[in-house]
């Protein structure tokens, strides 16, 4: 996912410890670092939602 404004803000973000657990071992299982799970996954959903598969209230 590429970042095309220099001037991003970062977000804090404490996950639950069954979230930290799972995002650090698929982090070490794909060589990625736990941001990267994280902005990994936050592509496929947006991905998702605009294709229509799921829906965010």
């Amino acid at each position: 996912m590429e970042q095309k404004k220099k001037d991003i803000k970062p977000i804090s973000y404490r996950p639950s410890a069954e979230v930290r657990e799972f995002l650090e071992s698929n982090a070490a299982k794909s060589y990625r670092s736990t941001q990267g799970m994280i902005d990994f996954f936050m592509a496929k959903v947006m991905d998702m939602e605009k294709k229509g598969e799921i829906i965010i209230h």
